[in-house]
């Protein structure tokens, strides 16, 4: 069976977009003047399916992009605020710590359970190769 490399329309297009924006199915029906099972039958469409699942990817590699460029000025804004004793209420330092030590506590956790499964994916790895060998 060929696959259909017959490009989306430009309202097709524009669901994928709305979806990322509003992610309701019946919204964006409602925005673009078309039944739900229009949006529902292009969903079952593999050149729809794909070209969504693209777009949601390469949004959240967007937003994790973002999301890193914010956490290094959050923090050095709570490191700021821990260290700033002449304007800042002790109170207001203490949760600036709290905060910068619970983010470090969780990056580390995190990476730690990474090793973990980085090891057990090396391990699983190693007994596939065995297995195939026996």
């Amino acid at each position: 069976m060929e696959e259909d490399d017959t490009p989306l329309t430009e309202k097709q297009n524009r669901a994928i977009e709305l979806l990322l924006i509003h992610g309701s199915f019946v919204r964006v029906a409602k925005e673009l003047k078309i039944e739900r099972s229009t949006l529902w039958r292009w969903r079952k469409d593999a050149r729809f399916a794909d070209a969504y699942k693209e777009a949601r990817r390469a949004s959240s590699e967007q937003i994790r992009e973002l999301l890193q460029t914010a956490s290094t000025r959050a923090v050095k804004r709570l490191v700021d605020l821990m260290e700033d004793s002449t304007n800042v209420p002790a109170s207001v330092q203490f949760a600036a710590a709290r905060s910068i030590l619970d983010l470090h506590f969780k990056g580390t956790e995190f990476e730690n359970l990474q090793s973990s499964v980085d090891e057990l994916r090396q391990l699983l790895g190693e007994s596939k190769k065995g297995l195939r060998a026996a």
